[in-house]
């Protein structure tokens, strides 16, 4: 059986660790230029600490990969105890494919019918599965910046949902050699760095940044519910049956809320590689074990309609309040209440303009 695994991301990089393990050998492929310093798209590299138990299972250390933990963190003015860290992505995604290699290079329609499998972790491009049963996207923008402090003070990481418009929010993630992430994300919003611009002004005096590279992406943001199908059977010219396999983001395993998508992308292709190549017990694991993220999705869709422009209801409040503690934020109950609808920015300044 040959099988091919279009995209070498975090999920599609896990999945060729986890199926060599078993003894069966991919074809991997990865083509894409991002034209970004580092390779990839916007991230802002950050995931719970939790991530390490992913890395044992593909004979990786945490402690290897570590730029900085976030042990505290802002949430618009709220400060929480978070497990958060930020890792060194690049060097994750080459250590999880050192045993297996990539074929740099994109995998095309022609030379995808040669393999009975063909995963697709192609993320945002969703290359060779048919298109989601209702998407929803996040545009996003990122800047790598050098931080200085004349009073030798230390920028916090945090998210700030205040400082954007309609359903987004800022991030400030810490690297290494006072290095930041600092990006902006929001659904319908098309002009990110005059977000990121009016960040620096406000912090000037405190801060310098020096920019030292920006990217922009797009993250799919739609659940695994509403990212179906996941997996689709395709007759190919000699009669013979082809299986093709989504994972990842391919299949929309990022929180709606937060855009956080790397344990659970490789949650997704642990998933995959355990049930494998069963595609029918894989989707239906899949959509139980991120039934949260439909409800997240709703919530969205609640919040973009009409009905929603009232702010978030009790129902939301509280999806908002799950998703800060299912990455082990420890947000007080009653202040994450009152100001957890900040994120979406619907309820405390209700109609600001850039």
């Amino acid at each position: 059986m040959k099988i091919a695994i279009a995209g070498a991301g975090i999920a599609g990089g896990y999945l060729a660790n986890l199926l060599g393990q078993k003894g069966i050998v991919p074809d991997v492929f990865d083509g894409m230029d991002h034209d970004t310093r580092c390779g990839f798209r916007s991230c802002g590299w950050g995931a719970p600490a939790g991530i390490g138990t992913y890395l044992a299972g593909a004979g990786l250390c945490l402690d290897d990969y570590l730029l900085k933990p976030m042990p505290s963190m802002q949430f618009d003015g709220l400060v929480a105890q978070t497990p958060l860290c930020t890792i060194d992505k690049p060097r994750l995604l080459k250590d999880l494919l050192r045993d297996t290699g990539v074929k740099r290079q994109n995998l095309g329609p022609d030379e995808a019918e040669d393999y009975d499998i063909v995963v697709d972790a192609t993320g945002i491009a969703r290359a060779f599965l048919p298109p989601c049963r209702s998407d929803l996207t996040l545009p996003t923008l990122q800047h790598r910046v050098l931080v200085k402090s004349p009073g030798n003070e230390c920028l916090p990481a945090g998210v700030y949902g205040n400082q954007v418009p309609g359903l987004g929010y800022l991030w400030v993630f810490p690297l290494k050699n006072n290095q930041y992430h600092i990006g902006a994300g929001g659904i319908g919003l098309d002009r990110l760095d005059h977000i990121l611009d009016r960040f620096y002004e406000d912090m000037e005096g405190r801060f310098s940044f020096t920019t030292i590279c920006s990217c922009e992406g797009t993250i799919r943001v739609a659940s695994p519910y509403y990212a179906t199908p996941c997996c689709v059977r395709k007759a190919r010219p000699d009669g013979t049956s082809q299986l093709i396999i989504g994972t990842g983001e391919s299949i929309g395993t990022v929180s709606p809320f937060t855009g956080e998508g790397i344990v659970f992308s490789l949650e997704c292709a642990r998933i995959l590689a355990g049930s494998w190549p069963d595609p029918e017990r894989y989707t239906g694991t899949v959509l139980a074990r991120f039934a949260w993220m439909r409800k997240e999705r709703e919530t969205l869709d609640y919040l973009l309609s009409r009905e929603g422009k009232s702010g978030p209801r009790l129902r939301d409040r509280w999806r908002f309040f799950n998703n800060a503690r299912r990455s082990g934020i420890g947000l007080p109950l009653f202040e994450a209440f009152r100001r957890i609808g900040t994120l979406s920015q619907w309820v405390d300044v209700p109609d600001r303009k850039l």
